[in-house]
């Protein structure tokens, strides 16, 4: 009794160290801002936003109450989710324990404790490792229940069910994996079927005031539209459940197949359970049309009952007297280690440190839901305007009030996420890419900060011909300036307009390079992209076109006074060390425009 004892401290103090390593090291992403809005409202104002969101309010009712105690820092925000982490381990040990021994309960409990994909949702202000754990703690509630004559564990079920109800429209999955579970034993247990029918009727009675919300909710859900292949959408929820990670999805295989071999080893009346969660729960994803890699986090219950079938399969495998599954666990640990969660979100807290507003500036925010987070990090003086006004749609309005923006503001920053749901036409960027010029673009995480100068209106006709050939056919007709000559240590921009055309239709995608060398010919600063900020690609250029294209670059405040060069490199997208050489017959494929001043 004392080794168990010891083997599960030292799995809960493992699971308890990943989930609270590093809580608070990354930037909070915007589904987590919406988490505290939420929580920050009066429950009446809180009950009434989640009626209209596509998750139930119980979780954030409760992370309502859990601020209030240990604040809204990102790791008390998050604490929450890691504390429901750490519990769905020991309820994992519980059921392992319960259906088989304590040496199947460690290993589950083990390779729960280090999935990356269950640490990550741990580490997540939302509620789905809430839902992981009360699942797999009903479970164990109804396992006691199932072998014992005491009431309170029946009470216990009837609240954890109402919880899995109030916590994501999923859970119902846990609640027929409950109910088949129970009729295949009820004959068995010490109970009659009346009261577990009375524990769920009382359930559904509680959660009937939301009962016409979820129904709308689960019955209006689009369809994802999601054409990954059924075999390859398998393997990326069996690499999950196993090991965390697709990049080891032939090792979770390996290592799955191998242990599953221990199921069928006497005796195995047991593996129904959690055979029957992991069935319902992947084939919920696969037949509903909600299969997306954002939707599968709705697989954290049936990750803990494949640790639990991985558990039991481990310990029935025996080699001489050494448990198999102890080494088979190591391996697994190993992996799930090695892989990481491969989750990328926005970093915001970046996002925020790299804005450095001015008089005159102005941010705008082109993605839904991005208010919320945008605001937990963002304190400064600079007008924040999230567009498209509402749920978008309109695009005349839209391109009206961004235009609105530019002609009053100076310098502006877009935050780009998920354009595609209130944007789909992108014409926030289109219009600030077409009548302001970009001076710097970034990638944070999933989130892209661009930065545009609003200067002179773009010109529509060059004001200095060169009509030089890049290549075979293209031809830089000439180009304009906003300026030659600049004060140092001012923070200025350079809008530079290129005019281009092509003498034959282009199969290959060219990037253009415009670059500001110093006296020294060292690089200033740089603006490379597609055509007209990737709006025009050579491949769309049509025989005598024009096309005009804005680039923007930086007069950054550290520059000296001084002569620099600028100038123009074509080369390939695919290839950037692949450059079309100018007719000016330059070995570096470099064509000078002109000098700019700063004096």
């Amino acid at each position: 009794m004392r080794r168990v004892i010891w083997v599960g401290c030292l799995i809960l103090l493992l699971a308890a160290g990943l989930r609270w390593s590093g809580l608070d090291s990354r930037s909070l992403w915007h589904d987590e801002g919406n988490s505290l809005r939420l929580a920050e409202r009066s429950i009446s104002d809180l009950i009434e936003a989640t009626s209209h969101d596509i998750h139930p309010p119980g979780y954030y009712l409760i992370l309502k109450a859990w601020i209030t105690l240990v604040g809204t820092s990102e790791l008390g925000l998050r604490s929450l989710s890691a504390y429901w982490g750490i519990l769905a381990v020991a309820a994992t040990w519980g059921v392992g324990r319960r259906l088989y021994d304590w040496q199947a309960g460690a290993v589950a409990a083990l390779l729960v404790a280090l999935n990356p994909f269950v640490v990550y949702y741990s580490q997540e202000a939302r509620m789905y490792a809430q839902l992981g754990a009360v699942s797999i703690l009903s479970l164990w509630v109804l396992l006691h229940w199932l072998d014992s004559r005491q009431h309170g564990w029946g009470i216990a079920l009837l609240v954890l069910n109402t919880l899995g109800l109030y916590t994501h429209y999923t859970y119902p999955l846990t609640m027929l994996t409950q109910g088949a579970y129970f009729l295949w034993r009820w004959r068995d247990s010490r109970w009659g079927l009346w009261p577990y029918a009375l524990a769920n009727v009382t359930t559904i009675a509680l959660f009937l005031p939301w009962l016409p919300t979820a129904y709308r909710h689960i019955t209006t859900w689009p369809t994802t539209g999601d054409a990954t292949p059924t075999l390859e959408r398998l393997e990326r929820m069996v690499a999950l459940l196993t090991l965390g990670h697709s990049e080891w999805s032939l090792v979770a295989y390996g290592m799955g197949a191998v242990l599953l071999i221990g199921l069928f080893r006497p005796p195995v009346r047991h593996i129904g359970l959690p055979a029957l969660l992991c069935g319902l729960s992947v084939g919920s994803l696969l037949l509903s049309g909600a299969y997306r890699e954002t939707n599968l986090k709705f697989l954290l219950p049936a990750q803990s009952a494949a640790a639990l079938l991985l558990g039991w399969g481990a310990v029935n495998l025996q080699w001489r007297r050494i448990p198999f599954g102890v080494m088979a666990a190591g391996v697994l640990a190993i992996g799930a280690v090695m892989s990481g969660a491969g989750i990328v979100h926005g970093d915001y807290r970046g996002i925020v440190a790299a804005i450095h507003p001015r008089q005159g500036d102005a941010i705008i925010l082109n993605a839904p839901n991005q208010q919320e987070v945008f605001s937990y990090y963002y304190h400064g003086t600079a007008p924040v305007f999230p567009l498209p006004i509402g749920l978008g749609g309109d695009d005349p309005a839209t391109a009206a009030a961004t235009r609105e923006i530019i002609a009053n503001y100076q310098r502006i920053y877009l935050v780009l996420w998920g354009q595609q749901e209130r944007d789909p036409n992108g014409v926030v960027q289109a219009t600030l890419d077409n009548e302001a010029f970009v001076v710097g673009r970034r990638w944070y995480g999933d989130v892209e900060l661009v930065q545009y100068a609003v200067l002179a209106p773009p010109p529509t006709e060059p004001t200095h011909l060169l009509n030089m050939a890049f290549g075979e056919h293209i031809t830089l007709v000439g180009y304009a300036l906003s300026g030659d000559s600049f004060s140092a240590g001012q923070g200025d921009a350079l809008g530079v307009t290129l005019f281009w055309s092509t003498a034959a239709p282009l199969d290959q995608r060219y990037k253009i390079s415009v670059q500001l060398l110093t006296p020294q010919g060292t690089l200033a600063d740089q603006h490379d992209s597609e055509p007209r900020n990737g709006q025009a690609p050579t491949p769309t250029w049509q025989v005598g076109q024009t096309v005009i294209d804005n680039h923007g670059l930086a007069l950054d405040d550290s520059l000296g006074a001084g002569e620099y060069r600028l100038v123009v490199v074509v080369y390939g997208a695919e290839s950037p060390y692949t450059r079309l050489l100018p007719a000016n017959g330059d070995p570096n494929a470099v064509l000078t425009l002109g000098t700019i001043t700063l004096h």
